[in-house]
């Protein structure tokens, strides 16, 4: 039995948001102290575009903007992700990211995108927590 056309994209999109969240892991190793950033690379373009590359699209999140993003969901979605934001902000447990480790860690992050009506504000893709 063949799978059809939505399955296959299915797939595909999961094996990018895997991707996306491995290249964001390099990041924040480099971040603790292990490794480099360098080896960070963007995984492969699927077609349709990947759901993140959509909603960036759709929203028009900057590059920064879209880590940021996914950062926030990934700490959510892999326990790894969370680790290391921990032992990033020097703690030996996992912990939320934070923009200061955003501004730290990722490629391309910018203030601009606490400004309330930036996108990720704005259309409340994220919201910020007091403390």
């Amino acid at each position: 039995m063949r799978a059809d056309a939505s399955e296959l994209w299915l797939s595909a999109n999961q094996r990018a948001l895997a991707g996306e969240l491995a290249r964001l892991a390099v990041r924040l190793e480099a971040a603790a102290g292990r490794g480099t950033a360098e080896s960070a690379a963007e995984p492969e373009p699927i077609q349709p575009p990947a759901a993140i590359h959509h909603l960036a699209d759709v929203f028009s999140l900057t590059p920064g903007e879209r880590d940021i993003l996914l950062l926030a969901a990934g700490a959510e979605l892999d326990s790894r992700l969370a680790r290391l934001c921990g032992e990033a902000q020097g703690l030996n447990q996992p912990a939320a990211p934070t923009f200061s480790l955003a501004l730290a860690a990722l490629a391309a992050p910018h203030w601009s995108a606490l400004h309330p009506n930036a996108p990720l504000r704005h259309y409340r893709l994220l919201r910020l927590q007091p403390g």
